[in-house]
């Protein structure tokens, strides 16, 4: 995996912990205040985890092209 992917990677679990972290508060005290918010962490979670799974997808891809060095 790339220089440049990594850091995309680490990135995103970085935004994951974040809302990990706010979906267990939420989930020990839930109001209906704060539903919307939730689904809508709920959303950008499985959009994270798809993000993810292209860029080692791509990274496999381009690990597996044979080098074309002189």
């Amino acid at each position: 995996m790339g220089s440049e992917t990594s850091e995309q990677v680490m990135e995103l679990l970085k935004e994951l912990a974040m809302l990990k972290e706010l979906d267990t508060e939420y989930e020990a005290n839930p109001t209906e205040g704060d539903y919307e918010a939730h689904r809508v962490r709920q959303q950008r979670h499985e959009e994270i985890t798809a993000e993810i799974k292209a860029l080692a997808k791509q990274s496999k891809d381009k690990d597996a092209e044979p080098s074309t060095s002189d």
